[in-house]
């Protein structure tokens, strides 16, 4: 009985060992790639361990042969309680099923008096199966990982003061705008044979230099070959990121080279007004919208806000019947507008700081060129490391024809 519960322990243990080495190698054609050093390791030592539990099974069997010779020899016959060949291997119910069967079927259990089956012996490993889990111990990767397709990005603010301004190109490192600086007019009613009065304009130059928006980011040659659909997922990270920095750059650059000098910067903006006592955010930057009207002569086309500032603004209700203002929070999906300009909606402003001005007119950036987004192996030891450069960059030139057409709102 005990040679035949250890030699199906034996067979249980090497099954097991034989199928983790297969999972192991499994994993590597699915993941299509060599087995690391470690993996390799592991999958001869599972080998050489199922390797020495045959040789142990191989002996075990042939001592049987042996021993069913000699019991055939002397005419032994084989006890009721052991176990069929065909029953090895069989969950518990089985076995005790096999064994017993021909008791009931012969009706012993119909005595008159107290009855009891013959014994039989359920090998151990049919009642303790092993457990496998993921420790490489035991099942290894038994599991496969479930993958979906494509990537999930990273937040990005959306693209919105660039929208706001004309777009124009050049092809100079300077873009040059003349501008009026003092016009003295002398125009009046004039008698007959009288002399005319003389006006007098004075002009100056602004120049805006074009200045570079670049950044780039090392990827392997192996992970471009190996996945086809990075390369363009890579291209729109780098594209959005030049992007991103012209957009803040329109508005918070600083001005020191190389930085362009954005709106926010510039000197001879619209005096900046503060939301008074009793005044809600749209006053004030109605307010704003006519002081530019009024002094600039020129009608501001949009006004740029924080999230934090318009979202509270939509919120607004009547005093007495408790109605949103702004429209009812369930209604369709429309673009934002204040004063019936549009919105744009950006972390790129401070909170509690709004921008109202005449972007459409008295603004432009100026691109030399498109935005660009190339890739080498040139940089440093990157060809002997198949390491791949991938690069984009634009530039451009931001120009403001009148800094008065543009003035901030403080909210309080």
């Amino acid at each position: 009985m005990a040679t035949t519960t250890q030699t199906e322990t034996w067979r249980v243990q090497q099954k097991q060992y034989l199928q983790r080495a297969q999972l192991l190698l499994d994993q590597a054609t699915r993941e299509q790639r060599a087995l690391t050093a470690d993996e390799e390791k592991q999958h001869g030592e599972w080998l050489a361990i199922a390797e020495s539990i045959g040789k142990k099974l191989d002996r075990r069997e042939a001592d049987d042969q042996l021993a069913a010779e000699v019991d055939q020899l002397y005419g032994r016959q084989r006890s009721v309680g052991s176990q069929p060949e065909s029953a090895r291997g069989s969950s518990a119910g089985d076995l005790f099923a096999s064994g017993v069967g021909d008791f009931f079927k012969s009706g012993g259990h119909r005595s008159s008096g107290s009855w009891r089956s013959p014994a039989v012996e359920i090998p151990y490993a049919s009642m303790f199966a092993a457990t496998l889990t993921e420790d490489p111990a035991s099942g290894g990767k038994l599991v496969v990982p479930d993958y979906r397709p494509g990537i999930v990005p990273l937040p990005m603010r959306p693209i919105v003061v660039m929208d706001l301004l004309k777009q124009g190109t050049t092809d100079s490192n300077v873009v040059t705008t003349p501008h009026e600086t003092l016009f003295t007019n002398a125009a009046a009613p004039v008698a007959e044979g009288a002399a005319k009065p003389e006006s007098a304009l004075t002009f100056d130059q602004t120049p805006e230099p074009v200045n570079k928006i670049a950044h780039w980011l090392p990827v392997t040659e192996e992970l471009l070959e190996d996945e086809p659909a990075i390369r363009s997922y890579i291209d729109a990270r780098l594209r959005l990121g030049v992007q991103l920095a012209e957009d803040d750059q329109i508005l918070n650059g600083n001005g020191t080279p190389p930085n362009f000098r954005g709106i926010l910067n510039r000197s001879g903006l619209a005096p900046t007004l503060t939301q008074g006592a009793g005044e809600n955010v749209a006053d004030a930057i109605l307010r704003q919208i006519g002081a530019i009207a009024t002094t600039a002569m020129v009608a501001p086309t949009a006004v740029v806000m924080n999230p934090a500032d318009w979202f509270p603004l939509q919120a607004l209700k009547t005093s007495g019947s408790g109605e949103y203002i702004g429209g009812s929070p369930f209604g369709a999906v429309t673009v934002p507008t204040l004063w019936g300009l549009p919105v744009a909606v950006t972390s790129g402003i401070t909170a509690k700081t709004a921008l109202v001005g005449a972007f459409a007119s008295m603004a432009q950036f100026f691109r030399k060129g498109g935005l660009r987004v190339e890739a080498s192996n040139s940089h440093q030891d990157f060809f002997i490391k198949n390491l791949v450069a991938i690069r984009a960059e634009e530039r451009g030139a931001l120009a403001v024809y009148r800094p008065a057409a543009f003035g901030k709102v403080t909210l309080t």
